[in-house]
């Protein structure tokens, strides 16, 4: 309403700023027009603060939403590089410490493990093309075997683990040189066909026998946990802790160099 009035006595001013006293008038009038005019700037000040802080803040949402896109994005990236760089230090260091062992192998990673329960096997990312065949022996570190390759295709091929229940190797204590068969019990081995009063200890290394042709000799298998003698069996009831950390493996190395007696080289089902 003030505002009407205002225009009002701006018109009144035009006609009568001929007049002497119309300075005067005018002055009274700005005076009086310029107070609410102030007010009316400092009503809508707050207002249009307020549009102009969201807009702001608009821009700057979706500055921050760019940012957290490029950040993930370049996280993703350098954890990329990092598993790329694990892998070739880890095959670096399986070659290293194969030594002698290393001439005639391939690096391989673990690609899936099996699901079934109870079942101790995983699949490898080389095959038939990388010099594979089925009975070839599967190290980890320090020339340790993890198991042996039992289905090989052109360019993947599945392993058995030692602790598997259907796996059974030629083994021999070190200290003693007391034949066995380091068998898989789901979680770790045992060890068959030990005689009775067989020279052992807690803690005697047991390492891959070439009986039969199957494995090389002195590959490190486990290191005995228990003995049980009773008088009723033929033979002790001995059991052993598998060397290989088998719930960390990534990288295995394949001994494609070693022909197994018996073995036939032949492409399985795995691709």
């Amino acid at each position: 309403m003030w505002i009407a009035a205002a225009v009002a006595a701006g018109l009144a001013l035009l006609a009568l700023s001929p007049l002497p006293l119309a300075r005067v008038v005018e002055e009274r009038l700005a005076t009086a027009v310029g107070v609410p005019a102030g007010a009316l700037r400092d009503a809508t000040r707050p207002a249009a603060d307020l549009l102009l802080r969201a807009g702001q803040l608009r821009e700057l949402s979706a500055e921050n939403a760019e940012l957290r896109r490029r950040l993930a994005a370049a996280e993703s990236d350098l954890a990329s590089r990092r598993e790329r760089q694990i892998a070739v230090d880890q095959a670096r260091a399986l070659l290293d410490a194969a030594g002698p062992e290393a001439v005639g192998v391939v690096t391989a990673r673990v690609v899936v493990r099996d699901p079934a329960p109870g079942r101790q096997g995983v699949l490898i990312d080389r095959g038939a093309r990388d010099g594979v065949h089925i009975g070839q022996p599967v190290l980890t570190s320090g020339a340790t075997l993890a198991g042996i390759v039992i289905e090989v295709g052109a360019h993947r091929s599945r392993v058995r683990l030692l602790t598997d229940p259907d796996s059974a190797v030629a083994a021999v204590v070190q200290s003693s040189r007391t034949p066995a068969a380091a068998a898989g019990t789901g979680a770790g081995l045992r060890l068959d066909y030990v005689p009775r009063g067989a020279p052992l200890i807690k803690g005697d290394l047991v390492v891959s026998s070439p009986i039969g042709g199957r494995l090389p000799a002195g590959l490190l298998i486990g290191r005995v946990s228990s003995i049980d003698a009773r008088q009723e069996d033929l033979f002790e009831r001995v059991t052993a802790e598998p060397l290989a950390d088998f719930l960390r493996l990534e990288q295995v190395l394949v001994m494609t160099g070693f022909q197994p007696a018996g073995a036939v080289s032949l492409e399985g089902t795995s691709r």
